[in-house]
Parts: C-alpha cells; sequence; structure tokens
C-alpha cells in the first residue's frame, strides 16, 4: 500500500478544486481485461486499471465519477456516439482522435511479446539478439515452429503487419483462434502442446500461469518501447473540466508508488529490473 498516496491525492484534489469551475458527471468506462483489469468478486489482487481509478477518484472528489464495465466493442460505441465518458484503457489511434481527446502518458506497460513453454527455450535461441529479445519477423518465417494467434485481436501495428501476409496466405505455422476468452484459451493450448509459442502480454502470461512458471516471456526486438497509457474523454463541453483536471493528474500518477505496484505484481521476476529501466528512459524522454 502506498502511504504518500493518500497525501498526494489530498494535495492534487485542493489544488484542483481551487481551480474548478464546476464538477462534471462521469460515466468512467471500462472492460474486463485480467489481469490488467479485473472485476471477478472472488479476485484478491486488484488490478492496474482497478488502483488508477481508485486514485483518479480520490485525487478528484469534486467531479462524481462512476464506473461501468461492458465488452470492449461495447465501451468503443458508446464513446464514438457521445456522452459524458471517459476511460483510461482505450489507445490513442488516428481514427479514435474523432472522437476521443487524449492526455499525456499517465503510465506505461510492457508492449505485446513471445510466449512460450520455459521447457523449450533451446527452441527459440536461435532468434534472439544480444538483449534477448527475439526477432519475430524470422521466427514467423520459420515454419517449423507453430504460432497460435487470436483471429479477433489486434497485436499492434507492427506485429499486425508481420502477420498479415501469413494470415492471408494461411500459412501452415500460423494457427488463428476465434473464442471469446481468445488469451487465456491460446496460453491453454501451449499449454497441451497444440503449437510452439502465442503472443501476450507478460502479465498475461503470468496471470493465466496459475503459478506454474510453464511460461516464459520474450519481448520482441522490433516492439520495444513500453505503451503509453492515456486518459480519453469524449469532446464536448459535458467532459471539459474532468479532462482538464485528469491532464494536471498524469504527471503525479507516473511515478505513483502504488499504481507501480499493482502493474510489476503481475509481471515475471526476470522482466522487473528491465521493465524500471525503461520506465525511467521513457518519462524523462522528450519524445514520449
Amino acid at each position: 500500500m502506498n502511504k504518500r498516496a493518500p497525501a498526494i491525492a489530498c494535495c492534487i484534489s485542493a489544488s484542483l478544486l481551487g481551480g474548478a469551475a464546476y464538477a462534471e458527471e462521469i460515466t468512467w468506462l471500462s472492460a474486463d481485461f485480467p489481469p490488467l483489469a479485473m472485476f471477478d468478486k472472488d479476485t484478491k489482487d486488484p488490478g492496474y486499471m482497478n488502483t488508477l481509478l481508485k486514485q483518479v477518484q480520490q485525487a478528484l472528489p469534486q467531479h462524481r465519477i462512476q464506473e461501468e464495465v461492458l465488452p470492449w466493442p461495447r465501451v468503443l460505441f458508446l464513446a464514438q456516439n457521445g456522452g459524458a465518458y471517459c476511460s483510461a484503457m482505450a489507445a490513442q489511434t488516428p481514427e479514435r482522435e474523432a472522437y476521443l481527446r487524449f492526455t499525456a502518458p499517465y503510465g506505461y506497460v510492457y508492449p505485446v511479446g513471445v510466449v512460450a513453454m520455459a521447457k523449450n527455450r533451446s527452441l527459440f535461441k536461435r532468434f534472439l539478439n544480444k538483449s534477448g529479445e527475439i526477432r519475430l519477423r524470422d521466427l514467423l518465417d520459420y515454419n517449423e515452429l507453430r504460432v497460435g494467434v487470436a483471429g479477433n485481436r489486434a497485436y499492434g501495428a507492427k506485429i499486425d503487419d508481420m502477420l498479415k501476409p501469413l494470415l492471408q496466405s494461411n500459412a501452415a505455422q500460423v494457427m488463428r483462434v476465434s473464442q471469446d476468452n481468445s488469451t487465456k484459451s491460446l496460453i491453454g493450448m501451449l499449454q497441451k502442446s497444440r503449437f510452439d509459442y502465442t503472443m501476450a502480454y507478460p502479465n498475461e502470461a503470468v496471470f493465466y500461469d496459475n503459478a506454474l512458471n510453464d511460461l516464459h516471456f520474450y519481448p520482441i526486438a522490433e516492439n520495444t518501447a513500453l505503451i503509453a497509457g492515456r486518459f480519453s474523454c469524449t469532446k464536448g463541453p459535458h467532459t471539459d473540466q474532468t479532462f482538464a483536471d485528469l491532464s494536471r493528474l498524469t504527471s503525479t500518477l507516473q511515478t505513483d508508488t502504488a499504481l507501480a505496484a499493482s502493474y510489476e505484481r503481475w509481471l515475471p521476476p526476470y522482466l522487473i529490473k528491465p521493465y524500471r529501466q525503461r520506465l525511467a528512459s521513457q518519462i524523462n524522454s522528450s519524445t514520449r
């Protein structure tokens, strides 16, 4: 628990209250993406997004921010059609900028990487660079190792571009899975040796590994930058003040220890030091 959080939130709240013209009622759109965001009542450890919203509500008491958890397509549909909506989950894209405005980053998380069985590390050594990152393009071209991918999931522009020609040609080394909880299904199939590797976020691999330590995560050499998490709100006067207040909150959240701990809780131990190094670099970068 971050003992500094209440004091930080108090100070932030006081400064924002002094400048706020009025309070707003906001619906905070969320979706279930364990372990980043978890809404199972039996879950003991809060997800990163769950902790983040608590920090926001504590820091901005002048606004009435009520969370609504929906399937992700429904979240985007509501945001696109307007209303007093904000979220912390939407990635900034040119398409979404048509109906959402985005703050500076409140934090950074690892991008998607390659997940394979730990016992099979020798199969992947030939594809690693000196930093232990996997050269995904070379791996995908190697048809003796099969990859399982989600049929309806976007892995990011760089990865999707590498997958596209293989999917279009029905390449033998690619198995496409289309299920509601695709990541859970893919990791279960990986553990049953249905294919040799899949792609997921590292915290997903830890969560679905069930503490068996069966899995190993490889960062992708072509996709090394941490993903920036940004608050987003619909455009219009009904979210103007909340968006302004969220924008002022971002720099404080980047170094909030409770928030960082809620994310690192679901990282494999061998990734924590590299994550902290990359995080410090991106926070200090003038191009972030």
